[in-house]
């Protein structure tokens, strides 16, 4: 279950931060009129970003993006560090 949610993690970072680069890009390139409708994998997150704002869910998205991938590598390295993963995770005995 935990690699399940590792993986998940890590394909909703790969999402996000490909969506904050192209929404970047469409900023300075295709925005005609006010302003675009920024939408997430179907679901509408603001229907009339003005122009000047667009830089800022650009970078809102890749910073969610990196975020869920340093925990999915922080989860990926607590399960290959230990001896058998089909195990729960158990606290060491302290001396």
């Amino acid at each position: 279950m935990r690699w399940i949610i590792g993986i998940l993690f890590s394909i909703l970072g790969i999402l996000l931060l490909t969506y904050g680069l192209n929404l970047r890009e469409v900023a300075e390139t295709q925005v005609d009129g006010d302003g675009i409708g920024v939408y997430f994998l179907g679901i509408e997150i603001n229907e009339r970003v003005p122009t000047v704002d667009i830089p800022s869910y650009s970078n809102g998205f890749m910073g969610s993006g990196i975020i869920f991938l340093i925990l999915a590598v922080c989860l990926f390295v607590i399960l290959l560090s230990e001896k058998s993963t089909l195990k729960p995770i158990t606290p060491k005995k302290q001396a």
